[in-house]
């Protein structure tokens, strides 16, 4: 797919135009590398080989949510790196605020909303109805948890994989972590770490604590020093305060080699997409460095 070079903005207009096809191009390239990069999205969308424990072990009640693919192994590339670096983190992101408490909607609020309608419904009917409520929401706070592990173990796996390609990501591994509780907390709740040291989770005794000790699972889980609240900060932390170079260690590599020839063509766009289009003097080199990487 090649992509005209821009001669200049014009007007409002033009510029716009380049935007929405520059957006559009980002969308491309997100598909061809197999990426949803969406809401909600899970990070075995891509294509690659997987091994998830998940499906072997319904017999013991433990899920183990290991994944392996695309975005959690070794990324070829420093274009494929990035967009999967980012996706990993995001999702860690997204699947710790549904257990924050400090989180709006958080599945511990729900959960509480439908047991204080279950206390005041009077009729058979509203107390069947609210009892379905609490049912549902305390299957949620269960579905919660295990994206949680889920999405901390891919992303675990992820900077695992690719920890040699700078010291960056080898610190940002050994700080994520460290971002879970003690396991003597966790194993209260049915959560611990299998042999290779994916966290997995034990949804029997999930159950069980939630109907005999709900406020554990809640302080342990979604409390102001809990497990979702760690590892979205880290997560949060990593994403907003490295900055590109460092991260796919472009700077390691510069210190060996004078020319931008030997940078990956995203690392150059990259060094080009911080500096921004109205700093540059020749906007031929927009097209240019957008036909490299796409």
């Amino acid at each position: 797919m090649a992509i005209s070079a821009v001669s200049g903005f014009g007007s409002n207009n033009e510029y716009q135009s380049w935007v929405d096809q520059a957006y559009a191009d980002k969308k491309k390239l997100e598909d061809h590398l197999g990426i949803d990069t969406s809401e909600g999205s899970e990070t075995n969308k891509t294509s690659g080989s997987t091994s998830s424990t998940s499906d072997k072990k319904d017999t013991s009640s433990t899920t183990s949510t290991s994944t392996y693919n695309t975005s959690t192994s070794r990324s070829s590339s420093t274009s494929t790196f990035l967009l999967s670096y980012k996706h990993n983190l995001t999702s860690l992101e997204s699947a710790s605020d549904k257990l924050r408490l400090g989180s709006r909607n958080n599945v511990f609020s729900k959960y509480e909303t439908a047991m204080k309608d279950l206390q005041r419904a009077n009729t058979d009917e509203d107390k069947a109805a609210a009892q379905a409520a609490v049912d549902k929401a305390k299957e949620d706070i269960i579905s919660a948890v295990k994206d949680f592990a889920k999405a901390y173990n891919s992303a675990v796996s992820f900077l695992e994989s690719n920890s040699d390609r700078s010291s960056t990501v080898a610190r940002q591994l050994n700080s994520l972590k460290n971002a879970l509780t003690t396991e003597d907390a966790m194993s209260r709740i049915g959560l611990s770490f299998d042999k290779s040291g994916n966290l997995e989770v034990d949804e029997k005794k999930l159950k069980e604590t939630l109907d005999e000790n709900y406020n554990s699972v809640k302080d342990i889980m979604g409390g102001q020093f809990g497990l979702a609240e760690r590892a979205a900060s880290k997560a949060s932390y990593i994403l907003d305060h490295a900055s590109v170079e460092k991260i796919a260690g472009v700077a390691e590599k510069e210190s060996k080699a004078n020319s931008i020839s030997d940078l990956d063509d995203f690392e150059i766009f990259s060094k080009f997409a911080l500096g921004g289009a109205y700093n540059l003097t020749n906007y031929y080199a927009v097209g240019s460095m957008l036909n490299t990487l796409v």
